[in-house]
């Protein structure tokens, strides 16, 4: 049998899945009355599906012909605006499916001004196309690609002042490269906007690196679908054996040319359905294997499965409730919801993909259906369990996710964590939340924890989010000592605050910030300069690693106010200050945040002052001179005398000229 593979971008994109979805959900609410104003998606099969489930196709001259209560949907590739205004003008529900990627691309034109030219590469007549241009306020022109804008420029389209550049959002990347470096060169005041969907770009992406090691391509999608043939025009490219298909029918008209191939490669288009997919697969499949010999044919027929056999199928096809997986038998196994997890809003398609290996056991047969339901939920409960109890031997710590939160009379009982899945029961005392407050916060949470109990006759185990986090703290805290080093800079956050200084957090551990470190000036207790929360910076002055014990520091030279005075003031400056102490034999003035002088008894007037308190209080605001700076000793000295009297002699010196002009 042949190598077939279906390239991992295939299928739905996140768009056309939207209005999918969308759809979908109106005609399980209410079939009746609902509208496509033109094709939902690109795909003829998928269309027609909606037709037979009561969906009506319309074109604009319809709506005028539209009911009360009519429900119109707008594609996922974009409506033109008039069409969108005629509905609301004409009050008639619409329910936007376009892409969000398209939609972006919408706001994108629509919120340009008048006179800016809206440039795009891609397909005019694509409905994508279209409608985006019809957002545009001025001038749009359409580029097919890079041969086109060459045509143009040589026809006469010349530079703008005001112009942008976007790509139709499933354009090949490739040709988007080159169209926008050229556009660059012709027009260098574009702006230019990138608006290829991202996921069209991995498809893309994954169609060339599969297609380089295929022998035959085969591509499906719509026979309208833009980037269905963006990924047959790149399979062909790299692919000398490539074909395109609308539908598994096709392919018996390819038959030799299938079975002569070796390794094939499969993608789809954003447009094509999982379950179409599914059929190109199983018919190419069957095909291919119309080449097995009589006897491996019967030794086929002949293979059986016991209850409870354990076995490894290949994935056939995934949905939402169950997978369906190719034994090599008969029966075709059935793997539902409940017998893959435990965890509810799981995506399965997240978990298998089309053409995987899956180790199951077999259950009930059903020969009528030609099924037989499998398990894989009971292997894996077998391997968890064994992963379980190596933990429990171990002291490895294991993670999983908060499912139940329980009670009893007296309050909360405790959690129920999944591992895999497997249930582990952890106390209240043991969840690491204090007592009285609420365990709901813990519900969906992935939480770290360590085994304490193992049961193993009843395949129970109790956990510890207690222990997990003091293992967890410890092993930060021994790899912080290993590695930190005086000098070390922390942005660390007060824990705590006591008389002798401060706790400040780093992190894993906290270090001791002593008040004599918190300021250059004086201070009397922490409060003065921080409080519980601040974030500061911090750095490591002394580290003792036997005692795990870490002193900060604070005071750096850079902030030492010292060096501040040399840099900005000098010995003569006048300066504004306040007034913070008064002392007996003076009062110290601050000319800037933790740094003041003293301003002597003798200083603070030209006339005798007895008591400095007399003349001056706290809080008072003073211009001084600064009359000396001891930088060895830290002293500063500073004066109010020294100014009355540099007035005076200004006075005495101007009289004279004064009396001399008169």
């Amino acid at each position: 049998m042949a190598d077939i593979r279906i390239s991992e971008h295939s299928g739905f994109c996140f768009g056309v899945k939207r209005a999918v979805d969308m759809i979908n959900k109106s005609l399980e609410e209410d079939g009746r009355g609902i509208y496509c104003l033109g094709e939902l998606i690109h795909n003829r099969i998928f269309n027609e599906s909606l037709i037979k489930r009561g969906v009506s196709f319309i074109e604009r001259g319809d709506i005028p012909k539209l009911k009360s209560g009519a429900k119109v949907f707008l594609r996922a590739h974009g409506t033109v605006k008039e069409l969108v205004n005629e509905l609301s003008a004409r009050g008639i529900e619409y329910i936007d499916a376009t892409c969000p990627y398209v939609s972006k691309i919408h706001k994108i034109v629509a919120s340009q001004p008048a006179e800016a030219k809206v440039m795009l590469i891609g397909d005019a007549k694509h409905p994508e196309v279209e409608g985006i241009m019809s957002w545009a306020k001025g001038e749009g022109i359409v580029f097919a690609d890079l041969a086109d804008i060459e045509a143009r420029h040589e026809a006469g389209f010349v530079d703008e002042n005001d112009c942008i550049l976007a790509v139709q959002t499933t354009y090949s990347g490739a040709e988007w490269e080159k169209c926008k470096d050229r556009i660059k060169e012709l027009y260098p005041n574009v702006r230019i906007y990138e608006t290829i969907c991202g996921v069209t770009e991995n498809r893309q992406k994954s169609m060339r690196e599969l297609a380089s090691v295929s022998d035959l391509c085969v591509v499906v999608g719509g026979k309208n679908s833009s980037n269905t043939a963006k990924l047959f025009a790149i399979a062909s490219e790299v692919c000398k054996n490539s074909l395109a298909v609308e539908s598994a029918d096709e392919l018996y008209a390819h038959a030799e040319t299938i079975r002569s191939a070796n390794k094939i490669a499969i993608a789809a288009g954003a447009s094509t359905p999982s379950g179409i997919i599914q059929e190109v697969y199983n018919t190419m499949a069957d095909i291919t294997n119309e080449e097995l010999s009589f006897a491996e044919l019967l030794e086929q027929s002949f293979k059986t499965l016991n209850t409870g056999e354990r076995v490894t199928g290949i994935v056939l096809a995934v949905n939402p409730t169950e997978v369906k997986v190719d034994l090599g038998t008969k029966h075709t196994g059935i793997l539902p919801y409940d017998e893959i997890t435990a965890e509810s809003g799981v995506d399965l398609n997240t978990l298998f993909k089309v053409g995987d290996e899956v180790e199951v056991i077999c259950g009930k047969f059903s020969d009528s259906d030609g099924t037989v339901l499998l398990s894989k939920k009971k292997i894996d409960m077998h391997k968890y369990w064994e992963a379980i109890k190596a933990a429990f031997e171990s002291g490895e710590l294991l993670e999983g996710t908060v499912k139940e939160i329980l009670k009893n009379e007296k309050g909360y009982a405790g959690i129920i964590v999944l591992y895999g899945p497997n249930k582990v029961f952890i106390p209240a005392s043991q969840t690491g939340v204090p007592k009285g407050e609420e365990l709901e916060t813990l519900r969906g949470q992935k939480v770290s924890f360590k085994i304490i109990d193992v049961n193993e006759q009843k395949k129970r185990a109790v956990g510890s989010i207690k222990a997990s986090n003091r293992i967890t703290r410890k092993a930060a805290e021994e790899e912080f000592f290993a590695n930190a080093k005086e000098g070390d800079k922390f942005e660390g956050k007060v824990r705590a605050i006591m008389s002798y200084g401060a706790f400040i957090n780093l992190g894993p551990v906290d270090g001791m910030l002593h008040i004599t470190e918190l300021s250059w000036g004086r201070i009397k207790k922490p409060e003065e300069v921080l409080k519980v929360g601040d974030t500061i910076s911090v750095f490591i002055k002394s580290i003792d690693v036997e005692k795990k014990r870490i002193s900060l520091g604070y005071k750096t030279e850079e902030n030492d106010p010292w060096n501040i005075f040399q840099k900005n003031y000098k010995v003569g400056d006048v300066v504004d200050a306040t007034i913070v102490s008064i002392m007996p034999f003076g009062a110290f003035a601050e000319i800037f945040p933790d740094f003041d002088g003293l301003i002597h008894i003798s200083q603070i007037s030209d006339k005798p002052v007895s008591n400095p308190a007399s003349v001056l209080k706290v809080g008072d605001k003073v211009t001084v001179k600064i009359t000396a700076a001891d930088i060895e000793r830290r002293r500063l000295s500073l004066s109010i005398r020294a100014l009355l009297e540099d007035n005076g002699a200004e006075e005495a010196t101007e009289a004279p000229a004064e009396e001399a002009a008169e």
